[in-house]
């Protein structure tokens, strides 16, 4: 008996290579998978996977997008409507309540403000000494009728008065301020002292406004103001009171020279 013929197999092309050189056969491949589906099967299989995608899109659409009252039902939607609205009722009240708030602050602060640049132009005015002053205070009267007092005693009651707390001082009907200056007339100009060149007689009377008993105490103590006038020949009576005018001011200068900086 003929026996068949033996074929060495490991020579034989791998038809999965895809060597060029071993030509596939069309058969083979209309056989695969997906080409099996002739006729109106592959209509049909084409037509599920188009919907199948259009289904995954829409799916990934309707997820991720923002339109997720468009599923709503109309009972819902009426609903979230009605929370909508009443959150918003909610929201203008509060507007309305922080509003007013605003109005009522900022109002209080231009009063506040108000106030402030008020009371701080005064206390200016009454350091500058441009406008009268009323408030309690000593009255004190110097006579000299042996002209013993100098510029010098005048000088040591305003500074004594001031070390007092003295706010406000007048002597000889004229209003001490910050350059206000005593000096001794010149011989022949007569008896008296000058104050910011101005020549005042006996008797000198002075106004300080303050604390009464603490600027009477002041001019009283031993050594003090009292004394040197006494000593000096002259008389001097300090009245306390409860309420005193000085109505003496002095005009407002331009400064020439200085300027204000704002602090660093």
């Amino acid at each position: 008996m003929d026996q068949p013929p033996i074929v060495d197999r490991s020579q034989a092309p791998d038809p999965g290579a895809g060597s060029p050189d071993v030509p596939i056969d069309p058969a083979d491949y209309y056989e695969s998978s997906l080409w099996r589906w002739r006729g109106p099967a592959s209509l049909i299989g084409g037509a599920m996977f188009a919907v199948l995608g259009w289904l995954l899109i829409a799916g990934v659409l309707a997820y991720g997008g923002d339109d997720a009252l468009a599923n709503a039902r109309p009972s819902d939607l009426v609903q979230i409507l009605d929370s909508l609205e009443t959150e918003n009722d909610r929201l203008d009240q509060e507007a309305r309540r922080l509003q007013a708030e605003i109005d009522t602050l900022q109002s209080g602060t231009s009063q506040q403000a108000l106030a402030q640049a008020q009371e701080r132009l005064e206390s200016l005015q009454i350091l500058a000494g441009t406008t009268a002053v009323r408030g309690p205070g000593v009255r004190i009267v110097i006579r000299d009728p042996d002209g013993g007092i100098d510029a010098t005693d005048i000088l040591d009651a305003v500074q004594e008065l001031r070390d007092a707390g003295a706010e406000s001082i007048e002597v000889a009907q004229r209003r001490v301020v910050v350059d206000t200056w005593f000096a001794d007339p010149a011989d022949g100009e007569g008896p008296g002292v000058l104050i910011s060149g101005e020549l005042r007689s006996s008797p000198y009377t002075i106004l300080a406004i303050g604390d009464p008993q603490t600027l009477a105490t002041a001019m009283e103590i031993p050594g003090g103001v009292a004394d040197s006038a006494r000593t000096a020949g002259a008389e001097i009576v300090i009245e306390r009171r409860d309420s005193l005018d000085i109505t003496s001011t002095v005009p407002l200068s331009t400064p020439e020279y200085a300027e204000p900086v704002q602090p660093q």
